[in-house]
């Protein structure tokens, strides 16, 4: 889930910004800001640093509650209880 890969990143790093995540995950920038302005209105990430188009954020308490929900085994294990 692309979307966990960005908080991932988001906890190991404690801050980062949208080229930090390009970077590290290789998705192409307009898809991780997209993702970080629905990850921001839903409340899994907060902005922590603004200075024109330069802003950074970290992962909030919901958006670790999520990244936990979204567990590669949890997901695996739900795979297997559907077959």
């Amino acid at each position: 889930m692309v979307i966990a890969r960005i908080l991932r990143v988001l906890k190991e790093k404690e801050a980062a910004n949208a080229g930090d995540i390009v970077n590290l995950t290789g998705l192409p920038r307009y898809y991780v800001l997209a993702a970080f302005q629905i990850l921001y209105e839903l409340g899994y990430i907060e902005l922590i640093y603004s200075k024109g188009s330069h802003k950074v954020y970290r992962i909030t308490e919901k958006g670790l509650s999520f990244l936990s929900g979204s567990d590669d085994t949890k997901i695996a294990e739900g795979e297997k209880a559907e077959a």
